[in-house]
């Protein structure tokens, strides 16, 4: 069997049936399913359960777990995988039916360690939010691991999802990479670039074949200092390319730029869902639960101004004062929201 498809399960009672009707329609059924329950509390096992009695998807496996955490849950499907390949698909994901098709024609010539395509971001009617390869063009078909790092990573051509790759299961034991347990932020992101680390091949399929449903329950849609567990996921991804010079480059962006950028985003997200938190209160939420981490990113933020000139405006105004940070942070999504129905407001009288 060539692919084992992953799929960590809690709470998705709602939404699981759907993820799992596109992987029956499959147009090759060249692949196993494996749910994982990661101990939920509404009917998503008994969910599961009822498709696979239905006979609906030939090949699919329910694991009931303890709650131990998404983390948990991929590692033990692994752990069961029968595939040469394993992928992981989240229980409100879905994925085209062309997928399996595209995979295995993607695996007809080779064994490469690293199957990956492009993807969308979705709301939950269906409509598409956001679409990272819209006016990305010539990417290769084949490239090694340490090229794929540098585009997602220097040249940021290139994105992968948790749903957008398959690994060879070989090349993630003999490298003994897995998803870090009790990590909710960034874990994901630390497993592809382990994995891309160790690759000696990567194909890309330069076709739309999974999608990302973002809900408003999502962990980037709420308040949850938690999501600060990027940090040490990307310093774990660090050290573990530590001692590749062909990989410097990448190592040294992901622990500045992309660090960084991370950052203020998940400061963004967290303010922007806290109710009345001040940035002073979650600076020190933050202090709390990652002693060193404002600090360190003050230190990044410095030795970006003093080796790059030219910072951008929340760079240097966080410097100053978080709270002129904050300022214009609020300026600029004003900006945003008024642009947006100003052109919304053309559109409509155009019509």
């Amino acid at each position: 069997m060539k692919l084992s498809v992953i799929i960590p399960a809690y709470n998705v009672e709602a939404h699981i049936g759907y993820t799992l009707e596109s992987l029956a329609g499959q147009t090759n059924k060249e692949f196993e399913t494996i749910v994982v329950d990661d101990g939920s509390t509404d009917g998503t096992g008994q969910a599961v359960q009822d498709f696979i009695d239905a006979g609906k998807l030939a090949n699919c496996r329910l694991i009931r777990t303890e709650n131990g955490g998404v983390s948990a849950a991929r590692n033990r499907g692994v752990e069961e995988a029968l595939g040469d390949y394993v992928m992981f698909l989240d229980g409100d994901d879905h994925v085209d039916k062309a997928l399996i098709e595209s995979f295995v024609k993607a695996v007809e010539d080779g064994a490469p360690d690293v199957v990956c395509w492009k993807w969308l971001l979705v709301d939950e009617n269906g409509k598409q939010i956001f679409d990272f390869y819209r006016d990305i063009r010539g990417l290769p078909a084949k490239m090694s691991g340490a090229d794929a790092l540098r585009r997602i990573l220097v040249e940021r051509t290139m994105r992968i999802w948790t749903a957008s790759a398959a690994y060879s299961k070989a090349m993630l034991e003999e490298g003994g990479v897995t998803y870090e347990a009790g990590c909710i932020n960034g874990e994901d992101q630390e497993y592809t670039f382990k994995a891309l680390a160790l690759a000696a091949d990567v194909v890309f399929i330069d076709k739309v074949l999974s999608f990302y449903l973002q809900r408003s329950t999502s962990i980037s849609s709420v308040y949850n200092v938690k999501k600060f567990d990027y940090a040490d996921a990307f310093k774990r991804a660090g050290e573990y390319m530590t001692g590749r010079p062909e990989l410097k480059d990448v190592r040294d962006t992901l622990l500045t730029r992309h660090m960084l950028e991370n950052y203020f985003y998940n400061l963004k997200t967290c303010l922007g869902n806290s109710g009345n938190v001040s940035i002073r209160a979650l600076l020190r939420d933050i202090d709390k639960h990652y002693p060193r981490l404002n600090d360190e990113m003050r230190l990044v933020m410095k030795h970006q101004m003093k080796n790059h000139g030219r910072v951008n405006v929340q760079i240097r105004s966080f410097l100053i004062a978080p709270e002129l940070y904050l300022l214009l942070l609020g300026c600029r999504q004003a900006a945003i929201r008024l642009k947006a129905g100003l052109r919304s407001r053309f559109r409509h009288a155009a019509a």
